[in-house]
């Protein structure tokens, strides 16, 4: 992963970016190995401490309620949060209605607008898309 500003984050701020990733997941109801797997490389990914880790695994079987993360947190880390976000919500193929409601509620807390938005939709799925063409390369 390309670094960024999580990596200065407290660990009370990490808890609450992965509570809220833990909460996307659990948004459509059904939770998908793919999601916990991505969810788990970005915990890594933030240096996440492994005792921290079980608590926040705890989240998906009951989520942290949106509202509640997001109290509090700076425009800067809501929008580190809506990009990871906006990934573990397409990693299961498609955005769910309920999904796409979660994200919409991240970005009117960061300040994102609607059209920053769809445009950060469509980068997820062009990644993808370019992720993909690995398999045309490669065989």
């Amino acid at each position: 992963m390309f670094p960024d500003g999580l990596g200065h984050r407290s660990p009370q701020e990490l808890l609450r970016y992965a509570e809220i990733l833990v909460n996307i997941a659990a948004a459509d109801g059904e939770l998908v190995r793919e999601e916990i797997a991505v969810i788990e490389a970005m915990m890594g990914r933030c240096m996440i401490h492994p005792a921290t880790r079980v608590t926040i695994r705890a989240g998906f079987e009951q989520p942290i309620a949106l509202e509640q993360s997001l109290a509090d947190l700076d425009q800067e880390l809501i929008r580190f949060i809506l990009r990871d976000a906006a990934l573990v919500a397409a990693i299961d193929g498609s955005y769910d209605k309920k999904e796409i409601r979660a994200l919409k509620s991240i970005a009117k807390a960061g300040g994102v607008s609607t059209k920053q938005l769809t445009d950060l939709l469509d980068w997820v799925g062009d990644g993808w898309k370019w992720y993909s063409a690995q398999r045309e390369i490669l065989g």
